[in-house]
């Protein structure tokens, strides 16, 4: 009986290797998902959009313009529209005892 019990716990340190064993790729703790960062030279969607269309000429910006929502083209310019919400109420609460 003491053998079996020696046997399970082989078991289940020998599974508990193989998951570590697995787990090698994920990240460790305190570690950065990227430690290098972005490779120089290169440049975000953003970026790119901003020289293409500076790259535009006046007309080529107004028909790309056109196609866009107006919406779209007012958040591109000034950002998100602020919506600020009034909220007013009452908070009340119950106390409740068990008794057991």
């Amino acid at each position: 009986m003491n053998t079996e019990k020696k046997t399970s716990q082989e078991d289940i340190t020998d599974k508990t290797e193989k998951k570590q064993e697995l787990r090698t790729w994920l990240f460790k703790k305190g570690q950065s998902g990227n430690p290098k960062g972005r490779p120089k030279g290169t440049f975000s969607l953003k970026t790119y959009a901003k020289h293409m269309l500076e790259q535009m000429t006046d007309k080529q910006r107004q028909v790309f313009l056109d196609g866009i929502d107006k919406r779209t083209v007012w958040e591109m310019a000034e950002g998100k529209a602020k919506q600020d919400m009034e909220l007013s109420g009452e908070v009340t609460s119950k106390i409740v005892s068990l008794d057991e």
